[in-house]
């Protein structure tokens, strides 16, 4: 696609040289060096291009020293907290070491990024070069993120700097700005424009690469008794030039020109009487193609031939490490999840930066030992096919991690059962269960299964079958009962890889792989397990009580304990049954509060009150009611009201007066065993 846009590019450039000069051989010289200078700014050829291996990840351009541009389209941004990895088609990438900068697309749009992660810029398509805080459009016209810049037209190279920007129009008129409210000087004009590479400004000059390697630098200090602009040129052999990024020079000094030579040397500007001429070579960097400005002259970044970059900084030259992954750590949401589920795989990379960065799982290579148990989805999820154990490998940014998942079916399967000393389990429902497939064979009475790599056959009421082509003698025959077949259960064991046993104390077959059990239970083990899990609560089974006070249950009538049902939290219910048969259950308890309950006359009683006091009807009616009212006895206020929170006694002129006071502060008091006074 950059490609392609490219050409058009070239074209409609290709058109106007041929209106501007009318002339075939300039044109195809035109379309030639603007293709290369098109390629070198977009940041997707260099002189070494032929020798970098496109699959391998290489560093395309460092911005400062926390930015690097990667040839996969990724940028790396980095402060003294955050390392941001942002994934996309960048080309390009300009800024500084505050974080701020632009980037380009593969087709051509803008993004701006600021501490962080890259965002496209709205209605920036068609742009084919950026630099620090400009980009330049292929019309020609000259933009920053705030809109258009004013007295900027047919434009073929930008650069800029801190408050200073250069521009080369088509025409080769070379444009100077030292400020945002500056007047645009024009410094005069460049012989031969569209052989012109690249632009480089610092503070007072502006420099120009030729295709040919000619450097030509213009002083806004530097012109004639006529006040024009002197050119000079710096060198003839230049393959790439940039301004030291510097932001301030000392009194007699100017910014220094980085320049590559064709010979791959890197070569200084001198002070200010020598700025115009390399003067100092650094030693020890060789090979060069390209430089980038970091600091200084004594800061700054080298490209080699080979595509790796190096940083040369006050004499000493150390490699650029590329970004890559040197450890992969996974979690799953759940490693022990039920058939059915999904399991969300959590992958994050750790860099050799230092960033820790979670990737996608739908990018990662997840292979999973046994596809029968587990399967990836289009979103990455694991979705979980049957019973057992397997490993999963995450493979991303080139490292690898496994992570183990147990499965489990989140339910028990029916119908083991046991018959002459052989523990039989039902074949379609356990098979299925495992991730496999119960096919009826063509042979009369052949049944076909398989579980992942594994194939049987087996034939009911022959204890001969066939596992992968192998001959295989069962303990049993496979049996039918019911409409059912049922296979020995110690035939999930060998074939599977599974750890097979009946367990007698609850009458059931646990079928484990690892910590993966499948349990087939038989008719008898609910029964057991409850017995089990009642204890010495099965001891009130049976027995009668009479409500007083209990849920919403009616008072004083007669009610027998059916059943006591534990739950799966460990409480239990009790379950009554009235003298009309009705079933009656009440909320959950701990086993320690069922005697505790039982044993308490406000909630229950042990007896028959109807029987034990022979009240009128008028006096229970208040009593049911829970009603205290004027001459009832002590009895009659215990089964209205319950037992007080205290009493108090005392003697008076021979009557006793006893006082009873509740928890809700209501009183009740009695003269010699009579209620005399009621508060309420």
């Amino acid at each position: 696609m950059m490609g392609r846009s490219l050409a058009r590019s070239v074209e409609s450039n290709r058109e106007h040289v041929t209106m501007e000069w009318g002339n075939r051989l300039l044109k195809k010289i035109f379309a030639l060096c603007l293709t290369l200078t098109l390629l070198a700014f977009a940041g997707i050829w260099t002189p070494s291009a032929a020798s970098a291996n496109d699959s391998e990840l290489q560093i395309v351009k460092p911005i400062g020293d926390r930015t690097l541009l990667m040839n996969d389209g990724s940028i790396w941004t980095w402060d003294s907290l955050n390392v941001v990895h942002t994934l996309g088609n960048y080309a390009d990438a300009a800024g500084k070491d505050d974080q701020r900068g632009l980037a380009l697309t593969k087709d051509g749009r803008v993004a701006s990024w600021w501490f962080g992660r890259p965002a496209v810029l709205a209605n920036t398509s068609g742009v084919r070069q950026i630099t620090v805080g400009y980009f330049l459009k292929s019309d020609g016209t000259v933009w920053t993120e705030n809109g258009q810049v004013k007295g900027y037209s047919d434009i073929a190279l930008i650069d800029a700097y801190d408050s200073f920007f250069a521009a080369l129009t088509r025409k080769g008129e070379v444009l100077y700005r030292e400020g945002m409210d500056s007047a645009v000087k024009s410094l005069g004009m460049a012989t031969d424009p569209s052989s012109v590479t690249s632009v480089a400004v610092t503070n007072h000059m502006v420099a120009l690469l030729y295709a040919g390697g000619k450097v030509v630098i213009y002083d806004t200090v530097n012109f004639d008794d006529n006040g024009r602009i002197i050119p000079v040129t710096a060198t003839e052999d230049a393959v790439h030039i940039v301004y030291a990024a510097k932001t301030a020079t000392p009194s007699g000094e100017s910014d220094k020109l980085i320049i590559t030579r064709k010979d791959g040397s890197v070569w200084i500007t001198g002070k200010y009487n020598k700025r115009f001429t390399p003067t100092t070579k650094i030693e020890g960097l060789a090979d060069i193609v390209k430089t980038a400005a970091c600091k200084d002259e004594n800061r700054f970044y080298a490209l080699k031939s080979s595509g790796d970059w190096v940083l040369y900084h006050d004499g000493e030259i150390s490699p650029v490490e590329v970004p890559s992954v040197k450890a992969l750590t996974v979690s799953l949401s759940n490693p022990e999840p039920n058939v059915g589920e999904s399991v969300q795989v959590d992958i994050q990379e750790t860099y050799t930066n230092g960033a820790k960065i979670k990737a996608s799982p739908t990018d990662a290579v997840i292979t999973v030992e046994k596809p029968h148990l587990l399967k990836k989805t289009e979103d990455g999820t694991l979705k979980v096919l049957g019973v057992g154990e397997t490993n999963v490998s995450i493979t991303s940014g080139g490292q690898t991690a496994s992570v183990k998942v147990s499965s489990v079916l989140g339910h028990n399967l029916k119908f083991a059962k046991q018959v002459n000393g052989v523990a039989y389990v039902p074949l379609k429902p356990v098979i299925q269960a495992l991730g496999g497939t119960v096919a009826k064979s063509t042979e009369a009475g052949v049944w076909e299964i398989r579980v992942g790599e594994t194939a049987l056959k087996l034939k009911t009421g022959d204890v001969n079958a066939v596992v992968n082509d192998r001959p295989l003698r069962m303990k049993a025959a496979m049996i039918a009962d019911g409409g059912e077949n049922y296979v020995p259960a110690s035939l999930i064991a060998d074939p599977f890889g599974a750890t097979v046993k009946w367990v007698d104390k609850w009458k059931q077959v646990e079928i484990a792989f690892g910590k993966s059990v499948l349990t087939v239970v038989s008719k008898d083990t609910a029964a057991l397990v409850k017995k089990a899990a009642q204890g010495s609560l099965a001891a009130y089974i049976g027995k009668s009580y009479w409500v007083n006070h209990f849920q919403d249950y009616d008072r004083f009538q007669k009610v027998t304990i059916a059943d006591v049902l534990p739950d799966d939290t460990g409480d239990f219910r009790l379950v009554f049954k009235t003298s009309s048969g009705q079933k009656l259950t009440s909320y959950p308890m701990k086993a320690s509060y069922v005697p505790e309950l039982l044993g308490d006359s406000d909630s229950f009683l042990t007896y028959d009150p109807y029987k034990k006091y022979k009240w009128s009807a008028s006096v229970w009616k208040h009593v049911v009611d829970g009603e205290v009212t004027l001459g009832m006895t002590k009895d009659q206020v215990a089964l209205a009201w319950g037992s007080p929170a205290s009493k108090t006694i005392t003697n008076a002129n021979g009557k006793t007066i006893e006082v009873w006071v509740y928890g809700n502060f209501d009183a009740v008091g009695f003269v010699n065993g009579s209620v005399a006074l009621i508060y309420s």
